[in-house]
């Protein structure tokens, strides 16, 4: 539950400002753990910081979405549902996308991930 309230609050805060504050991370890292919501494993974060930060460096995704995308995928998500979350992480992107294009008519302009992100494991627990 404190999982889902943070993870609402900061797709909320990212659209209204298009940043993600490093407290809320912090916060959203030590509830996970506390929640012990599956184990911790040093070598897959490490696996998906590498993938994450090629990510970033070839779309130029913004750092704060990258830093939530590693905890999300490190302590929140469960690894079985890996695929789960990146189909319903595309469709929210996407949605968010075509939102941002009728409302702007244009694709220049910052658009907020972090709601597909959040969205996605919203949308994925029970």
């Amino acid at each position: 539950m404190a999982i889902s309230l943070l993870l609402f609050s900061i797709a909320i805060f990212d659209l209204k400002h298009h940043r993600i504050p490093n407290f809320s991370l912090l916060l959203l890292i030590v509830i996970s753990i506390l929640s012990g919501v599956h184990d911790f494993d040093l070598i897959y974060l490490l696996l998906i910081s590498v993938a994450v930060a090629l990510f970033t460096l070839l779309t130029g995704c913004g750092f704060g979405d990258s830093k939530l995308l590693i905890i999300l995928l490190a302590l929140v998500i469960p690894r079985y549902q890996i695929s789960h979350f990146i189909s319903a992480v595309l469709l929210a992107s996407s949605i968010l996308v075509l939102l941002h294009l009728i409302r702007f008519r244009s694709f220049r302009g910052e658009i907020a991930f972090a709601p597909a992100l959040c969205g996605a494991v919203l949308a994925l627990s029970p």
